[in-house]
């Protein structure tokens, strides 16, 4: 008995099954630790990536806003992941998105963009650095003692400008005959279109003409090719007068006779040009038709602003655009451009306005008729007792017609840029009062429609809020806060050369 005794307790001192639940029960916890840390981690990857994504957009939406900090500011919280922003995202918890603005030396000699204050002067900054950090909750780690991961993100960018694409520009100038008149002395101390070729001698002053270390030659393959319009329209005969060759008068003005010019008549007074300078950087080159045209060459003021027929600037935007298609299909690679200065009151007599069989293209009364105006008939089938139509060409709805012919280039993908000089908020665009075009917010920031004024035109013609200058003369202002600072002319043009480069991300570190 003592025998069975001893060998049942020895049996049970001796058992060794209950021990591998142990240890399987101690095993599948750690692979469940294992498992669920794993998960975590690629939940933190995850969210990591969203957070680096909106940081990038966020640091190039701030360098868009770039010199002004203001508005740089305003950007890089709009496009963070902040909540109740753009890229909010619920994953990313306790958000704190901090911008840095810069000054740095590689971006002035590599991008060639100086840095700049809002108003256009030396200083200031030039780049944008951006970090966000951000928490999430893990799903197993906090049965581990870790209830959260901190991420942090950091992206640098640099302000708009420098060179990266080749770009066609053309420019359209007003000279109807208030250009002529003295500027008020904001611009300069000659008359109004003088002030306005000094800005333009700013742009062909910071454009990149040609490939690096060439000589910009007619044969050299082009960086940046320039062409200027005037409006009205000149003879083919007289424009050369622009750039005095031959002459140092004003060129003859035709009239705008829709739906195209006759053959001895142009807006455009220099074709597609990047001899501007001899080498990128070398300053303007006086021997070129265009600096010449600008008012920079010897012994020339440049374009005359002769007038005479009033204004109405639709017909030469779609003249432009035409122009820049084909300059860019034989340019493959490279994007459009367009430049539009006036004051943007469209207010041409329909004395002026004739198809090309010589008939009124829209008439308001038996007094706009000039005693050989032609028959009271035009392209829109309107009657002399009703001329309500407002659809190109007419002269109904003139301030209209242009905003849709900016339009319509913004649309085949031009980039328009208008610049208000003197544009007024009250009093103009009397022919659009009744009868105009009628145009949602889609591409300016504001909305065009009968009764609307010369500064609201400009501002619907633009691609975008941020592409509409004014010099502020008559109480226009641009709508964004960084283009309202500008109002000189020289630092309008200025800013919208930087604009050809577009902000680009740089490594972070860069001095």
């Amino acid at each position: 008995m003592k025998l069975n005794r001893f060998s049942l307790a020895n049996r049970l001192v001796k058992e060794e099954c209950g021990q591998t639940l142990v240890f399987v029960s101690l095993i599948l916890v750690a692979f469940l630790g294992l498992a669920g840390m794993s998960m975590d981690a690629g939940h933190g990857f995850y969210a990591y990536e969203l957070l680096k994504s909106s940081t990038n957009a966020a640091t190039l939406a701030g360098a868009a806003g770039l010199p002004n900090t203001t508005t740089a500011t305003s950007y890089v919280s709009t496009y963070s992941s902040t909540a109740l922003e753009k890229n909010a995202y619920g994953i990313l918890q306790n958000v704190t998105t901090t911008p840095t603005f810069l000054c740095l030396n590689t971006v002035t000699t590599t991008l060639n963009v100086p840095c700049e204050t809002s108003t256009g002067s030396s200083g200031g900054y030039n780049a944008i650095q951006v970090t966000q950090t951000a928490k999430i909750k893990t799903w197993i780690g906090q049965f581990f003692g870790v209830p959260n991961f901190n991420l942090t993100a950091t992206a640098t960018a640099a302000m708009s400008g420098g060179t990266t694409t080749p770009w066609n520009i053309a420019i359209i100038l007003d000279t109807t005959a208030s250009m002529g008149d003295a500027d008020s002395g904001k611009q300069c101390s000659g008359s109004q279109i003088s002030c306005a070729l000094l800005g333009v001698q700013a742009l062909l002053g910071d454009l990149y003409p040609c490939q690096v270390g060439a000589t910009c030659t007619s044969a050299t393959n082009y960086v940046d090719d320039v062409s200027l319009y005037v409006f009205p329209d000149v003879t083919n005969a007289t424009a050369p007068y622009d750039y005095c060759s031959g002459s140092s008068g004003n060129p003859t003005h035709g009239y705008y006779t829709v739906p195209s010019l006759p053959s001895g008549d142009t807006y455009q007074i220099i074709n597609y040009s990047h001899d501007y300078q001899t080498t990128d950087g070398a300053g303007l080159n006086t021997a070129s038709n265009i600096v010449t045209a600008a008012g920079a060459g010897s012994g020339c003021s440049g374009i005359k602003a002769p007038g005479g027929v009033g204004t109405y600037y639709a017909q030469v935007i779609y003249a432009a655009q035409a122009d820049l298609v084909t300059q860019q299909a034989a340019n493959p690679g490279s994007k459009n451009a367009m430049i539009i200065l006036s004051d943007g009151d469209a207010t041409a007599t329909v004395t002026y306005a004739k198809d090309k069989n010589g008939n009124i293209t829209g008439i308001s009364s038996t007094s706009d008729l000039q005693p050989s105006g032609g028959t009271i008939t035009n392209l829109n089938g309107t009657s002399l007792n009703n001329p309500t139509s407002y659809t190109y060409p007419s002269a109904v709805g003139e301030c209209g017609q242009a905003v849709v012919a900016a339009q319509a280039a913004t649309q085949a993908g031009t980039t328009v840029y208008t610049i208000g000089y003197g544009s007024v908020t009250s009093g103009g665009c009397t022919s659009d009062k009744t009868y105009s075009a009628s145009t949602g917010t889609t591409y300016g920031g504001v909305a065009w429609g009968p009764g609307k004024q010369p500064c609201t035109a400009l501002a619907a013609m633009a691609s975008t809020p941020s592409d509409f200058y004014s010099d502020d003369g008559d109480g226009c202002s641009a709508n964004v806060p960084s283009n309202a600072n500008l109002t000189t002319l020289t630092a309008i043009f200025h800013r919208i050369t930087a604009g050809f480069g577009g902000a680009r991300l740089i490594p972070n570190g860069t001095t």
